[in-house]
């Protein structure tokens, strides 16, 4: 049912704070009235979500002078002095990520497969179990191995078991064998008060995506044994890759079973206009339609303090990958677990022991409501930023190979509260490592400071038209650039943060990689000249427009040009931003120095090139560190494999698609077809 229209209060409880945003009608658009960020009331001693959001409607009443509160609660209906709110919406982070045992036949197929779905919403990847581990060994071994993964799947108690494997038309009985297993988990013996032996039966949450032909032995097996979900084949064959089904599933059950779970969710539910909604769903959302919006593919970056996401539409294909447990706060474990210290050590360019990073690193996890007091502080938080992001990245590229946007939009508390937005950007395209080789040359860079996607993804569930409107005006910045006539309107655009250009080709770091020529529309010209393995910027003010030309040196390519050749935007292409243009130079994948000095003169460029620093390195050399020499690869978690080329099943129609479609298709309906617009080209 549509919103009534008027004031609307959106919260989106975190585990750390809780932000909410007062929308309103203002000639007769909704825009953003007011916001107030307080910390979150979901732990002892409150356990409360609700007691957060009217603390927040206080300090919102009193920056915006409208009385929100009377005796309490919240003042609703609004009334005719638009005082009070009509409606409440809600988005959370805060529950728990749900626990999954991934099932496989072959980890190389099945499981990887499984891995990509689980990746939905917020999870944690407790165990992968594949018979691969089992092959090769004698019957007597092998029973050994069936006793380990029941001790190990009763040990861990996982909310969800995936089970996974076997194509169509294919392998039957491997399958059977996992649900056994998976079935005996359920069964814990007990001696009653009379002293005989009981068998107890915990029933698991089980999803099936396998073979279809395998079901009803599945069922058989784990009949009374488990709650089961029986989906489509996430491989039905070596070449295609069919996850959505196995993914509704899976954020079915975490929204049925785990949001709820968030302390005050009863309470929220009376004042609330709809269901509360998991935050990850409503970024997703808002990805899918910005890429409709422009027709570009978009790229969503997510650092939360316990989660991380990156959410990926393109090719006319979306995938979400959000790891649970992994952030900048809370889920600094996650990260270390996964990467290592290492890892974020090198990405700093002051000397610090990795004792006392460790240190640093776990009391901010222990405390992860402290604001960083030093610029010292900061670093390390961007470093992690960098590595958690890296490890949600990397999961999209093992899932489709590369990530190919020329549109990304980050948000998240590290990056939006950055005290430069350069270093956002750094951080951003430091884990991002856009290569852009056979997708466009350049990519426009977002950030969304105001935490405003969760708002536009709470209202696009009930109010599309509210939400466009906010997205519009508020998030992206849509203003009018160039200059117009009556006959010709003047033309729309969002304002990014920056516009970012990858040169692509070795050399020797000091020399030239790329000379950048910047004319500004109605205005003068700039020239920057760019050196291997370092990144430059060319202003532009917002509300400006210019054409880019780029020279690039022997060796070097723009985009899909040869190399060496020089490449020019269309004219007054290229959009005014907070940062103007930046030219990365830096190479692909990025490689730092083994020496310690070298390698923080280096990174201590990059900030100072894009004015989050100045002046010459004001710290001594750190002691070394190993395996500095290349950055990781961007790993998938506790899996690896080898890259293989899959294709997304068709999509579902609309009538049978699900509430995440519909509401997607309510938010096109709101908005007009994009115009294409034109990217570098040979001069």
């Amino acid at each position: 049912m549509p919103q009534q229209s008027g004031a609307t209060l959106v919260a989106e409880i975190g585990n750390v704070t809780t932000r909410v945003t007062l929308v309103d009608l203002v000639d007769g658009e909704a825009r953003l009235i007011g916001q107030a960020v307080v910390p979150s009331t979901t732990e002892p001693p409150y356990e409360n979500a609700v007691i957060g959001i009217l603390e927040a409607a206080t300090q919102l009443s009193e920056t915006t002078s409208r009385q929100l509160m009377r005796d309490g609660s919240l003042l609703m209906p609004q009334t005719s002095e638009r005082d009070g709110v009509n409606g409440v919406l809600a988005v959370t982070s805060a529950s728990p990520p749900m626990g999954v045992v991934i099932a496989a036949v072959a980890s190389e197929v099945s499981a990887r497969s499984a891995l990509h779905a689980s990746r939905a919403t917020y999870t944690t990847i407790l165990q992968t179990i594949t018979l691969d581990d089992a092959a090769g060994i004698s019957a007597g071994g092998d029973s050994s191995w069936i006793e380990r993964q029941v001790q190990t799947l009763m040990s861990l108690n996982p909310d969800l078991v995936l089970i996974a494997g076997g194509l169509e038309d294919g392998a039957q009985d491997s399958l059977a064998r996992l649900a056994h297993i998976v079935g005996l988990t359920a069964l814990s013996s007990r001696v009653d008060a009379d002293g005989q032996q009981r068998q107890d039966i915990a029933k698991r949450k089980v999803i099936f995506a396998g073979n279809s032909q395998a079901r009803d032995r599945v069922l058989h097996a784990l009949s009374e044994r488990a709650d089961l979900v029986m989906v489509d084949n996430v491989r039905p064959t070596l070449e295609v890759e069919r996850l959505e089904p196995a993914r509704q599933a899976l954020a079915k059950l975490y929204n049925e079973t785990l949001l709820p779970a968030v302390p005050g969710t009863s309470a929220l539910r009376r004042i609330s206009e709809a269901p509360v909604a998991a935050a990850c769903d409503a970024t997703g959302l808002i990805t899918r339609f910005i890429a409709a919006r422009y027709a570009r593919a978009t790229l969503t970056l997510d650092s939360g303090s316990a989660n991380t996401a990156a959410y990926l539409d393109g090719q006319g294909r979306y995938s979400p990958a959000i790891y649970g447990g992994v952030g900048t706060g809370y889920g600094i474990g996650g990260v270390l677990a996964e990467r290592g210290i290492v890892a974020i050590a090198r990405w700093l360019p002051f000397p610090i022991s990795v004792p006392d990073l460790t240190h640093c690193l776990l009391n901010k996890m222990l405390r992860p409501q402290t604001l960083p007091t030093t610029r010292e502080d900061v670093l390390i938080e961007h470093a992690v930023a960098r590595e958690a992001l890296a490890l949600a990245i990397g999961a999209l590229r093992d899932e489709r190979g590369d990530v190919a946007c020329d549109n990304v939009v980050a948000c998240g508390g590290v990056l939006a509260n950055a005290p430069h937005r350069g270093l956002a950007v750094l951080t951003v395209l430091d884990a991002l490592q856009p290569a852009m080789g056979e997708s466009s040359p350049r990519v426009d860079l977002y950030l969304d400071t105001l935490g405003l996607i969760g708002v536009c993804g709470a209202l696009a569930f009930t109010a599309p038209e509210d939400a466009l409107t906010v997205f519009d005006r508020d998030l992206m910045r849509v203003a009018p650039v160039g200059v117009h006539t009556p006959e010709a309107p003047r033309e729309v655009r969002p304002t990014p943060l920056a516009t970012c250009v990858v040169a692509l080709g070795s050399g020797r770091l000091g020399e030239l990689a790329v000379e950048a020529e910047l004319r500004v529309t109605g205005g003068d010209k700039q020239v920057l000249a760019v050196q291997h393995g370092q990144i430059g910027r060319l202003p532009l003010p917002p509300g400006k427009t210019g054409t880019l030309t780029l020279r690039p040196a022997g060796g070097v390519r723009i985009g899909r040009n040869a190399p060496g050749d020089p490449v020019s935007s269309d004219p007054a292409d290229v959009t005014g931003s907070d940062l103007g243009v930046i030219i990365d130079a830096r190479g692909r994948p990025l490689r730092l120095p083994d020496e310690p000095l070298a390698r923080q003169k280096l990174l201590w460029d990059w900030l100072v090139a894009l004015g989050v620093e100045s002046g010459p390195l004001p710290y001594a050399a750190a002691e070394p560190l190993p395996d500095v020499s290349a950055l990781a690869p961007l790993s998938n978690g506790n899996i690896t494999f080898d890259d293989q080329i899959v294709s997304p099943a068709p999509a579902a129609d609309f009538e049978t698609a699900p509430v995440i479609e519909r509401d997607l298709a309510k938010l096109r309906q709101t908005i007009e077809e994009p115009k294409k617009r034109g990217f570098f080209r040979r001069r």
